[in-house]
C-alpha cells in the first residue's frame, strides 16, 4: 500500500556550517529545537514501588527551579497505581506513556523521539530524591564546556567513589543539608573514565552522536552505564561527576535491596565480560578502578603554578593522571595537560581520550627517547618499579623527564606479601602471576635518595579481612614473640608501597 508522509521544515533553518567537529554537532542539536520544546527534558521511569516514584516525582516539582523543563513519566508496566499517579501530575509541560508489560529498563526509551526532546536531557530513576539547585548546578558543569557530554551528581548508596554519605534523621534534614551542600564550584568537577549513571544530564547532540537510544541492546542490566561512559569519551567528550550536587539515592546498595544475591553476581559476571568483549580485553573494573583519590590526603599541596605537565606511565586507561588533574582543580590549578607511555595497545585508545599532549606506544627501553627532558610537574608510573627488566634505569629515566622540584609518584610491589609466604608453605596456587624483582624496600628507598626526596611513603593493603588476618596469623611458628608478629603481618598484608618523590633543585 503506498503511503504519503509530509513534514514541515518551513519554520526550520539550515544548520550553519561551523568551524570543528563539536560546533557542526552543536549546530544540527540547535535547529531541531523548535518553539515549544524546553531547554531540558527529564525523564522518570517507574515500575511499582508507588512510595519511592511519588518522592522522586515531589522533589523534582519542589527543586528544579530556574529551569525551563518538561517531564516525560513512564510507566513501564507497574502493576500498582503508578499510572494513575502520573495523571495527577499538575505540570503544565507534562506527557505520560504507559508500557502495558515490563520488559526492561531500556524499553521505553525505544518509544521517545529524541527530536521532540530538550536540548540537555535527564533520566531519572524513581528511587532518586533531588535536591535544592541540582539541575542548576549540573547545567552550570555542562555548559561550562561544549565538550562535557554527560555530567552526573553524586549521591548516597553507590560506588565507583561517587557515594557522600550526607547524615540525616528525617527528609526535611536531608534536604538541609543538601542544600547546604549544593553550592556551585568548579573545583569539585570531577573528569571520569567511568560513571555510574544516577541523575545524569546528557547533552543532546552527544547522544546523536553515540546513537539514541544510547543503550546498547547487549547490556540488559550491569555495565551498560561504563558503555555509555566509554562511548561518549570516544566521541570526544568529556564525562564529569559533579562534586558540587548530591542527590539522594533511595535504595539500600550495602544490603542488595531487591536483588537476588546469586543472579546479581551473575548479572554482574554476564555484563563484565560483555564490555571486555566489546571493547576488545579492556576491563571496566581493573583498567579504570586503579583510583589514586584515596592517597592525596598524604600528598603535599601543589607549589607550581602555570600550566603543568602530568606524564603517566603505564597507567592503563590512565585514571591515576585524570585523578591528578581533578586534585589540582581543588587548589584552583585548572591548567593541566596529560601525557602518557603505555606498553599495551589496547589502552592507547582511551588514554587519547583524556591526554591533550603524546600518548606513546613503545616498549619500556624506549621511554626516555619519547618525551623531552625534564618536562614534567608530576610523573605518574603505576605499574611498579620491580616488575621493569630494568627497574633502576627505569627510575634515572623517569626522573630524567621530571622538572626540577617536580613530583615523582611510583610504587614497589611487595615481594615478601602474604602469597609467597602461602606458596612457601605448599600453597602452590597462591602466589602472585605478574613477576617482581625481590628488592628490599630499604634498599629501594636508598635508591630514590638519589634522585629525589621522599615527601610520602604508604602501605597499599591487599584487603584481607579479619578471618582471613587471624588465619594467616595461625600460621606463624609457636613463641613468636607478639610484636615480632604483628611487625610480620603488616609486612604480608601490604601489597605495594606507594612513594611520593620530589625531585632535587641541584
Amino acid at each position: 500500500m503506498e503511503q504519503f508522509i509530509e513534514i514541515n521544515t518551513d519554520q526550520m533553518e539550515s544548520p550553519a556550517v561551523g568551524s570543528d567537529l563539536f560546533s557542526n554537532r552543536i549546530a544540527v542539536a540547535e535547529m531541531q529545537q523548535s518553539s515549544g520544546i524546553p531547554e531540558v527534558s527529564i525523564i522518570i521511569q517507574a515500575y511499582n514501588r508507588l512510595d519511592k516514584t511519588k518522592r522522586c516525582v515531589e522533589s523534582v516539582l519542589a527543586y528544579t527551579t530556574g529551569v525551563d523543563y518538561d517531564l516525560i513519566l513512564l510507566d513501564n508496566g507497574s502493576e500498582d497505581a503508578t499510572l494513575e499517579y502520573f495523571q495527577t501530575i499538575p505540570h503544565e509541560k507534562k506527557t505520560v506513556v504507559h508500557i502495558t508489560k515490563n520488559l526492561g529498563p531500556a524499553f521505553p526509551l525505544f518509544m521517545l523521539s529524541l527530536n521532540s526532546l530538550g536540548r540537555f536531557i535527564c533520566i531519572l530513576q524513581n528511587d532518586l530524591i533531588v535536591t535544592n539547585h541540582w539541575m542548576e548546578n549540573l547545567l552550570a558543569c555542562m555548559k561550562s564546556d561544549e565538550r562535557i557530554g554527560m555530567v552526573n551528581p553524586v549521591c548516597c548508596n553507590t560506588s565507583n567513589l561517587q557515594c557522600v554519605d550526607l547524615p540525616y534523621a528525617n527528609y526535611q534534614e536531608m534536604q538541609e543539608k543538601a542544600a547546604q551542600f549544593n553550592r556551585s564550584s568548579p573545583r569539585k568537577w570531577e573528569d571520569r573514565q567511568r560513571l555510574i549513571t544516577l541523575g545524569t544530564v546528557y547533552r543532546k547532540e552527544a547522544l546523536m552522536t553515540i546513537g539514541w537510544p544510547f543503550g546498547d541492546v547487549g547490556f540488559f542490566h550491569d555495565f551498560g552505564d561504563d558503555d555509555i561512559t566509554f562511548r561518549m569519551r570516544r566521541s570526544g567528550y568529556r564525562t564529569v561527576l559533579a562534586g558540587d550536587t548530591w542527590v539522594c539515592h533511595d535504595h539500600d546498595l550495602r544490603c542488595g535491596e531487591g536483588k537476588d544475591p546469586v543472579e546479581f553476581q551473575k548479572s554482574l559476571d554476564i555484563g563484565r565480560e560483555n564490555f571486555r568483549e566489546k571493547f576488545f580485553g579492556v576491563d571496566a573494573w581493573e583498567d579504570v578502578n586503579n583510583y589514586y583519590i584515596p592517597y592525596f590526603p598524604h600528598f603535599p599541596k601543589p607549589s607550581a603554578t602555570g600550566r603543568l605537565q602530568i606524564l603517566g606511565v603505564d597507567t592503563r586507561c590512565g585514571t591515576p593522571i585524570l585523578d591528578v588533574k581533578n586534585w589540582l582543580r581543588t587548589f584552583g590549578l585548572f591548567d593541566a595537560d596529560l601525557s602518557a607511555f603505555t606498553q599495551d595497545p589496547k589502552y592507547w585508545l582511551d588514554l587519547k581520550t583524556i591526554c591533550r599532549g603524546p600518548v606513546v606506544c613503545d616498549r619500556e627501553e624506549f621511554l626516555i627517547d619519547s618525551f623531552p627532558r625534564e618536562t614534567f610537574d608530576y610523573i605518574v608510573i603505576d605499574r611498579p618499579l620491580n616488575r621493569y627488566h630494568e627497574p633502576v634505569k627505569m627510575l634515572r629515566d623517569l626522573f630524567s623527564l621530571c622538572k626540577k622540584g617536580g613530583y615523582l609518584v611510583c610504587r614497589l610491589a611487595n615481594a615478601l606479601s602474604f602469597r609467597e609466604y602461602l606458596h612457601l608453605l605448599g600453597q602452590v596456587d597462591v602466589y602472585n602471576p605478574d613477576y617482581a624483582l625481590n628488592i628490599p624496600v630499604e634498599q629501594f628507598r636508598i635508591a630514590i635518595q638519589q634522585w629525589g626526596a621522599i615527601r610520602c611513603e604508604l602501605r597499599i593493603g591487599a584487603g584481607l579481612d579479619q578471618e582471613s588476618q587471624a588465619l594467616l596469623a595461625s600460621l606463624y611458628p609457636a613463641g613468636l614473640p607478639e610484636q615480632q608478629q604483628k611487625a610480620a603481618l603488616d609486612q604480608m598484608q601490604c601489597q605495594d608501597y606507594l612513594f611520593v618523590v620530589q625531585k632535587l633543585l641541584k
